[in-house]
């Protein structure tokens, strides 16, 4: 009886035995692969596990360190370049300048801004002026007043009980002209609108000719060049 027990408790030994070893070997595994400083003992430890382990139990034998992950290097990100307006070129600059214009009128042939006048309604002239009947290319340039004219047409605008919409100095490279017909770009005006042109001659306001007014446009004769003054008056 004590020899059998004795010989069955070696041979329980002799089975739980490798359980044990492959266990130790493989808490072993884990903790070298988590060291990241322990790169020869871990590189050792796994080796020997897997010589160890791999005839007596398979799930010791699957277990490896784990590779060392390279930091992944971020580049730097390419600055994506501003796109800024151009400027104007300096030669337009100045001749704005020398007109008392912003580039954008000059640029335009147009008045926005009239000295001596707020909420003034902006004018334009964009060339194909009939002259003496003719078709032609020429274009009437659209300058800004002088103050004195603008607050002569005020009150001149007031004595007619209407107001002054804009006043614009109107120069052009032909004269001696019997007449001719200019289409003025006039923002907001509205066809029907009861507006009279007058030109200041000799200090005089003299009443020119209005062909035709429609949306954002007043056409009129002209004589001869000068300073214009777009008057609203009252309904009759």
């Amino acid at each position: 009886m004590k020899k059998f027990l004795a010989l069955a408790l070696a041979g329980s030994m002799l089975f739980t035995m490798p359980v044990m070893t492959a266990q130790a070997v493989e808490d072993s595994v884990e903790d070298d692969a988590g060291d990241d400083t322990g790169d020869d003992a871990g590189d050792d430890s796994g080796d020997d596990a897997g010589e160890e382990t791999g005839s007596k139990s398979p799930s010791a034998s699957t277990v490896k360190p784990k590779p060392k992950k390279k930091p992944v290097r971020e580049e730097a990100a390419t600055p994506v370049p501003t796109v800024e307006a151009s400027s104007a070129p300096t030669a337009v600059v100045q001749a704005a300048a020398a007109e008392g214009k912003t580039v954008g009128e000059y640029m335009n042939n147009a008045v926005i801004a009239v000295p001596g006048l707020e909420n003034a309604v902006p004018i334009g002239q964009g060339g194909h002026v009939i002259i003496n009947g003719a078709p032609s290319n020429q274009v009437f340039s659209v300058l800004k007043p002088a103050l004195a004219h603008v607050n002569s047409a005020k009150l001149f605008a007031a004595s007619l009980g209407g107001r002054v919409l804009t006043v614009a100095r109107v120069s052009a490279s032909i004269n001696g002209f019997q007449s001719a017909r200019v289409n003025f770009y006039m923002k907001g005006v509205t066809a029907g609108q009861n507006i009279k042109v007058f030109q200041n001659v000799n200090g005089q306001w003299l009443e020119v000719s209005v062909v035709e007014i429609r949306a954002d446009h007043v056409v009129v004769d002209m004589t001869g060049l000068g300073t214009l003054a777009f008057i609203e008056t009252a309904g009759e």
